[in-house]
């Protein structure tokens, strides 16, 4: 597995709001479509992991709420005093909590303690009354033969529970560290589906899905798992404008020049792979260079037959070309007809990219035999999507280029596999520090929820045919869920650009070499070309970054006709 995976997979026990949005997402529609995986990154054994997770976390939390269900049963008035200050303790291990400023922290500790302690206080009262009128008494006879239930307190035993309850909660963390070493070090394989018999059909269709080239999303945002957009322009070039046409007598009699969309991708795509295939010296190779169609679709589909339909309705035979008849799942693969179709037609409802993809893995530097610097992974991918329409005589050319951080730091877990079995424990210890409190006061609450999870998967899922519309796009990916806020690191900022130039001013020079051996003018596109890439507009955090100097906030657009358009993915961050 590749390390983002790995990390990703990891996360699935780190994080549980991480593991149940994967769950819900992957799971919980099995009619909804995946995101294409990007950069190697394999979405299959995260889910695997994440069931995998949830199971354990299941059965730690059915032993913790039993224990802990007793230790109450058994507790008085003061023991239960004392388990709701844990829960109050508990309470404030939340991030939301850890998140306030201190004023507002102190009042929310005087609030919640008078809101928590007095109920559960009330609670065990009446838990003490109850032991006088079940079998929790001690027998007691009087002079006179006369029996008197008196009840029994077990503070020990009590106690003796709950430290089994933060034990058993302490022994999950150690567990999963050692899972973590042991399945999860470098090199290590995928899963398999056969580990989640009862999901098998979805996770297969999940594992051919995520390498597919239709792209079906549901937050407006087309380039759903490449990232947050970092550059966006956009070129128009008038193609009836021939060469040597000024002052030319024969104007406008000259034939014109007829520029094939399909011919202009596959052109482009030959020089773009020149930068890894063509190049002499193996140093110099863009070597993590990928290229391939991406087919963007929104998608919330109508049923095309619904006025006519009379009878149980069914997706089978419904007609929609991006719905399988025989599954009535959204398909994810389109052949080289469709590709060419979609491109001829630019103002359909498909729109057509060429995704060029580069991750920045360093390859290990060698002087002869001796090993300088070894090989290393930015973690960073950079994409430019690309798309070429030609309409009235146009030829319009926009690129998109989007960067994928690395995964969140707290998910990379290389550490660990250098520590011994004892560190390991230690290591286990120190991950729980406090939250181990909220492990077991919030067990029987969690437990709740995940069973509650559990049946809302089990059950059976919507028929899409009995909707006019039905929203089958993914809403977002799990690998940028997964990802830090952003490339924190200089370096890989640095890399994102260098990759992000290279392809564009590639691009453009492809573009124009094509035009020119048709005759066009390309004065005009040479002079947007230079003002967009020499301006080097960049998305930032809070607005546009112009290397020319300043930052402004909103979108940019640099030359006569070029455009420059601000996405956010907003999943995940």
């Amino acid at each position: 597995m590749q390390n983002s995976t790995r990390y990703l997979c990891a996360g699935a026990y780190l994080d549980d709001h991480f593991r149940d949005r994967v769950l819900r997402e992957v799971l919980d529609d099995p009619y909804r479509a995946v995101p294409p995986s990007h950069g190697g990154f394999d979405l299959l054994p995260v889910v695997l992991h994440c069931l995998r997770a949830e199971r354990l976390l299941l059965v730690r939390d059915v032993v913790v709420s039993v224990l802990l269900t007793a230790a109450c049963l058994l507790a008085s008035s003061i023991g239960g005093i004392v388990l709701s200050l844990m829960l109050l303790a508990a309470l404030f291990t939340l991030p939301r909590m850890r998140r306030l400023p201190l004023g507002q922290r102190i009042v929310s500790v005087l609030v919640l303690q008078f809101l928590i302690t007095l109920p559960l206080t009330l609670v065990f009262s009446v838990i003490t009354v109850l032991r006088f009128l079940t079998a929790s008494y001690q027998p007691s006879f009087d002079v006179n033969g006369t029996v008197t239930p008196v009840a029994s307190d077990h503070p020990l035993l009590s106690l003796l529970l709950l430290f089994c309850a933060f034990a058993v909660a302490l022994g999950y963390r150690v567990v999963w560290h050692f899972t973590l070493r042991v399945m999860l070090k470098p090199g290590a394989t995928a899963g398999r589906i056969d580990e989640a018999p009862r999901f098998a059909d979805r996770l297969a269709y999940i594992d051919r899905a995520q390498w597919g080239n239709i792209t079906l999303y549901g937050n407006e945002y087309p380039f759903v798992g490449a990232g947050d957009v970092q550059r966006s322009w956009s070129i128009v070039v008038e193609l009836d404008r021939l060469k040597g046409e000024k002052g030319d007598p024969h104007h406008g009699t000259r034939p014109r020049a007829h520029i094939d969309p399909v011919d202009l991708h596959a052109f482009v795509r030959t020089r773009l792979l020149e930068m890894r295939d063509a190049v002499e010296f193996p140093g110099e190779r863009v070597e993590r260079l990928h290229i391939s169609d991406q087919l963007a679709v929104r998608g919330v589909f109508t049923r095309t037959e619904w006025p006519n339909v009379t009878g149980p309705r069914s997706w089978r035979e419904q007609g929609h070309p991006l719905i399988d008849p025989d599954t009535g799942l959204p398909r994810f693969s389109a052949g080289k007809e469709t590709v060419d179709a979609v491109i001829r037609n630019p103002q359909g409802g498909i729109r057509h990219y060429q995704r060029v993809t580069v991750t920045a893995e360093a390859p290990e530097i060698r002087d002869g035999d001796v090993q300088l610097a070894p090989a290393e992974d930015q973690e960073v991918v950079v994409s430019a999507f690309i798309h070429l329409a030609v309409e009235g005589r146009m030829l319009y050319t926009q690129c998109v280029v989007t960067v994928l951080p690395p995964v969140r730091d707290d998910f990379q877990i290389d550490r660990l596999f250098s520590l011994g079995d004892a560190a390991l424990v230690g290591a286990a210890f120190e991950h729980a520090g406090l939250k181990l409190v909220a492990d077991v006061m919030f067990a029987p609450a969690r437990l709740v929820r995940t069973a509650y999870q559990a049946m809302r998967r089990s059950r059976s899922a919507a028929n899409p045919a009995a909707f006019l519309l039905y929203p089958f796009g993914s809403r977002f990916s799990v690998r940028e869920l997964g990802a830090a806020h952003r490339t924190d690191r200089f370096m890989q900022r640095l890399d994102a650009v260098k990759y992000s130039r290279i392809i564009e001013q590639r691009l453009t020079e492809a573009v124009v070499d094509y035009l020119e051996a048709f005759g066009v003018e390309t004065s005009g596109y040479r002079q947007q070309a230079t003002s967009v890439i020499d301006h080097s507009v960049h998305f930032v955090d809070n607005g546009v970054h112009v290397n020319s100097g300043g930052t402004v906030n909103g979108p940019v657009a640099a030359g006569s006709g070029a455009t420059a358009v601000q996405h956010r993915t907003g999943e995940g961050r």
